[in-house]
């Protein structure tokens, strides 16, 4: 079972390949997902079937930036953007939640 980690990247200097299944992806600044002992980024295909968890959390990250560069200057947040920062708290709620065991 591979590790990953959540790294923020200042800048990158130019795209990169997966470091599972080799795809290119192109340059992303903020947080990626990395293997715990490499350098290259995960893509998000890998991401979602070896740590779902962990895509959800960079969902959510990236979701609640935008609503804060959206409404840094309003009082009152669009609709829209409560609903997106929801749905990807929601999504990341079940995705780390461990299903229930019914005892015998």
């Amino acid at each position: 079972m591979e590790r990953f980690t959540i790294r923020i990247v200042a800048d990158e200097a130019g795209p990169a390949a997966c470091a599972l299944c080799g795809q290119a992806q192109g340059p992303v600044a903020g947080p990626r997902l990395f293997l715990a002992d490499g350098a290259d980024p995960v893509c998000r295909d890998c991401g979602q079937r070896h740590a779902a968890e962990l895509i959800a959390l960079l969902d959510l990250a990236k979701s609640a930036k935008r609503l804060g560069r959206v409404c840094r200057h309003t009082l009152i947040p669009p609709l829209g953007s409560l609903l997106a920062l929801a749905r990807a708290a929601e999504e990341y709620a079940h995705s780390s939640a461990k299903p229930l065991q019914h005892a015998a």
